[in-house]
């Protein structure tokens, strides 16, 4: 106490002087009109670039919420669109039918859901690539879902656990899609041989199909995991096979695997087909 005592009278001069000084800005601002404003628009000047920026770093953190949010709103979007879709290809030119439309559309057994997830853990340097989300049983999440990213084809689910989920990556030797050129309804089968993780090959591809460099190459929609037309990259190279009929085609993937922060997981209710693929498979055994 005694030393702040001293500080004080030690520096009492300084003291006073900024006291006096603060009592003159007041009546300088406080009597003119024009340093009145100067100081006003100054202050406001201030304030809203503090506030600029403090908003900018709160943004900041907040945007992983909201683009989680804006991919959860996307996934339904994509829901509706597919099972809209999905009815008008199905429905006749009778006008008759249209006044069941809403109802009809969103009951559709064979429509599509969307699951937005955030990826937990993603590889891409082993030889079997796998990739964990946050999404499992309790939000819906069930083994041989299709995962895709907003850039193109990710995955298949191998395994689910009440929070997460495993999906075996396109960059793994075991994973196999059925795809085509966008322009062609030939597939072939898309593989990935364990070297780059840019590229992927599309095998067994007739010869008798036109291919050319720079061809988008999409899902066939042959499978219960991906509908058609989702995007998966583009012809790099192609070459024919020693003493065969069939292509095998470069593809580059639309997906950057190494910044892979979220997926949609993709559920087709497609009761029908299911059924039948499960006759086939049991009269195989």
């Amino acid at each position: 106490m005694r030393n702040l005592i001293n500080f004080l009278l030690k520096n009492s001069s300084w003291f006073v002087f900024i006291f006096l000084e603060i009592i003159c800005f007041y009546f300088i601002f406080s009597s003119n009109s024009f340093q009145k404003s100067v100081y006003f628009n100054s202050s406001n000047e201030i304030t809203g670039r503090v506030h600029a920026i403090s908003g900018g770093i709160l943004s900041y953190f907040g945007l992983r919420t909201e683009n989680e949010e804006l991919l959860k709103k996307n996934g339904e979007l994509q829901s509706q669109v597919k099972r809209l879709q999905d009815y008008l290809y199905s429905i006749e030119k009778d006008s008759l039918k249209t006044t069941a439309f809403l109802n009809d559309s969103l009951g559709n057994k064979n429509s599509q859901e969307y699951i937005t997830a955030r990826v937990e853990s993603n590889s891409i340097s082993q030889v079997y690539n796998f990739i964990i989300v946050n999404k499992g049983k309790n939000s819906g999440v069930k083994n041989d879902m299709g995962a895709i990213s907003p850039q193109g084809i990710v995955g298949v689910v191998r395994d689910v656990t009440d929070n997460y989920a495993v999906i075996q990556s396109v960059l793994n030797p075991n994973s196999r899609f059925s795809c085509k050129i966008l322009s062609s309804n030939t597939a072939g089968t898309l593989i990935w041989e364990a070297g780059d993780p840019r590229y992927v090959s599309l095998t067994e591809y007739p010869k008798y199909e036109k291919v050319e460099k720079g061809d988008t190459i999409v899902t066939s929609g042959f499978s219960d995991i991906f509908p058609e037309g989702i995007f998966v990259g583009i012809v790099e190279d192609f070459k024919s096979e020693t003493n065969d009929n069939f292509y095998t085609i470069k593809v580059k993937l639309s997906t950057d695997f190494g910044a892979l922060k979220n997926v949609q997981l993709i559920s087709i209710k497609d009761e029908e087909r299911k059924e039948l693929e499960e006759k086939i498979k049991n009269a195989q055994k």
